[in-house]
């Protein structure tokens, strides 16, 4: 079978999203099958002005030149053929048995080809990210095209206000990748780790909040930051931040803090929640539905409050003070988090796939 998964745009580091397409185009090439990955220079080409077609082709000149794979941060298959064109209209897309939009502008696309192939939706999150992602958003989910999502809550939502059936198949995590290196009794209790993002929907604000006040009651805390961007400024010394860690950093960091804090207001999934119980941390996260497809609180995290800086350092606190819990808490999650194996989702996906 040849399979095209559309992405709206190149990225030039780690995205959760972009990581789970890309690891399903792994197991398909490895299965016999030919895939292609095709990646958008821009959005709605045929409505854009003159002057606004030019400056997308420069933008895309530029990106064609510097590079725009993905293979400088993830391990794709060499295998899996990677495109980057104007845009996403079908004469500039590979003709394919099968094709799997990712995203709201990938899906308005791929409604549009006049093709016998089949079309698949894969949803991974809410994604109201702005007016343009919003004008459309809701007009996506009911495409004719079948839906697979990652969550059970973005299940009962595409049912309940849309009335649309969808497929559910969870993410699966690299047990190879995340794993205990450094015993849960044996973390450091007073070590915190956190993902940085600068979208507003991750929250990291609040995070920080939160680590402020845990610091001014255990001066000895210390926390640990990783993420794509630069090092935030006026970032306090007593928190060390990583950009793009590689995998065996990322491994050490979750390993050496005992605690592991998740921030976002909204969550597709919640990848990083996901990492942290395979090495053994204890989870602190926001009540938001992408987390809770992992975090029950007081059994495998402690959740608190979206957007709550006070109780999500009290959560912190109480696994501070007491070690018997978090140890409890951390190893009740990691014994969960088993449960998603990348083989069980990988052969639901490609089953509803039909190959």
């Amino acid at each position: 079978m040849k399979v095209v998964i559309l992405f709206p745009h190149p990225v030039a580091g780690p995205t959760g999203g972009y990581k789970v397409a890309m690891e399903y185009a792994n197991r398909m090439v490895a299965d016999g099958h030919e895939v292609h990955i095709v990646y958008s220079g821009s959005i709605y080409w045929s409505r854009k002005t003159a002057w606004h077609k030019l400056t997308c082709c420069v933008r895309w000149v530029e990106r064609k030149v510097r590079g725009y794979s993905c293979r400088g941060w993830f391990q794709l298959d060499d295998r899996v053929r990677e495109h980057f064109t104007l845009s996403l209209c079908e004469r500039h897309v590979p003709m394919a048995d099968v094709y799997v939009a990712t995203s709201p502008y990938t899906a308005w696309y791929l409604n549009r080809y006049a093709t016998d192939a089949r079309k698949f939706y894969f949803i991974q999150g809410y994604e109201d990210w702005g007016p343009g992602l919003r004008a459309i958003l809701h007009d996506t989910y009911h495409y004719p095209m079948r839906k697979i999502v990652v969550a059970t809550w973005l299940q009962r939502m595409l049912k309940e206000e849309h009335g649309e059936d969808s497929v559910f198949v969870p993410n699966g995590f690299d047990f190879g990748k995340f794993r205990i290196t450094v015993p849960v009794a044996e973390k450091d209790c007073l070590h915190v780790s956190m993902l940085y993002h600068d979208m507003p929907g991750k929250d990291c604000a609040m995070g920080l909040r939160a680590l402020t006040r845990v610091k001014e009651h255990y001066p000895q805390l210390r926390a640990t930051l990783f993420g794509v961007p630069a090092r935030p400024n006026g970032l306090p010394e007593w928190i060390d931040y990583y950009q793009c860690p590689d995998d065996e950093l990322h491994l050490r960091i979750n390993n050496e803090a005992a605690i592991y804090i998740g921030t976002s207001r909204t969550e597709g999934w919640g990848l990083t929640v996901g990492e942290a119980m395979m090495c053994g941390q204890a989870v602190c996260c926001t009540d938001n539905p992408g987390y809770r497809e992992m975090a029950t609180d007081g059994e495998t995290a402690l959740v608190t409050p979206v957007g709550d800086s006070e109780a999500l350092a009290r959560s912190m606190e109480r696994l501070i003070a007491d070690d018997a819990f978090r140890c409890r808490i951390a190893e009740n999650g990691h014994n969960f988090i088993q449960h998603f194996t990348w083989e069980d989702s990988y052969r639901k996906f490609k089953t509803t796939l039909g190959l």
